[in-house]
């Protein structure tokens, strides 16, 4: 009879499996947040906000939030201020807010990027597997108006849920 999973076997397999682990165990925590009964997370999520997004929108949604304190940020900042000096309105504070929405965009987008990749990993460890879903028919490839669907494996589902709370 197989053990239960327990959230240190996942670190140390994403240990093994991820360039970036901690990384991988965050997203794989927000795709637990997100998942069904079934373990499904996908395609459309509403957030917080009440704001429905694809999942790739959703993660990118979230990690943007974290990027706030960092020194890439600052770096980017300066960089989108500098694309943009041209046409920023003399209104500091209305500049300031061209600036910073410019950048939450990238950073979204960039969040998005790298969720495709740690999904890769995941699948890899073996923690989910993933198709696409929408316009015609489901299909395991993208395109076609078709958006990402994971489905978590239950015993890590199961790990990171306990007593019907996410962990």
């Amino acid at each position: 009879m197989k053990s239960a999973l327990s959230v240190s076997q996942i670190l140390d397999q994403l240990s093994d499996v991820s360039s970036r682990p901690r990384y991988a165990f965050m997203i794989l925590h927000l795709l637990a947040e997100q998942a069904g009964p079934e373990g499904t997370a996908g395609p459309i999520v509403t957030d917080e906000d009440q704001e429905r997004l694809t999942l790739r929108e959703y993660i990118g949604k979230r990690l943007a939030k974290m990027s706030g304190r960092d020194k890439r940020r600052r770096e980017l900042e300066l960089r989108v201020r500098i694309e943009l000096a041209d046409t920023l309105p003399p209104d500091l504070f209305e500049a300031q807010k061209i600036v910073d929405r410019e950048v939450d965009e990238r950073v979204r987008a960039s969040g998005a990027d790298n969720f495709s990749r740690v999904v890769g990993e995941l699948e890899r460890a073996g923690y989910l597997t993933r198709f696409y879903q929408g316009y015609r028919k489901n299909h395991s490839n993208r395109g076609g108006l078709r958006n990402l669907v994971c489905v978590l494996d239950r015993d890590v589902s199961a790990a990171l849920r306990r007593r019907d709370k996410l962990i």
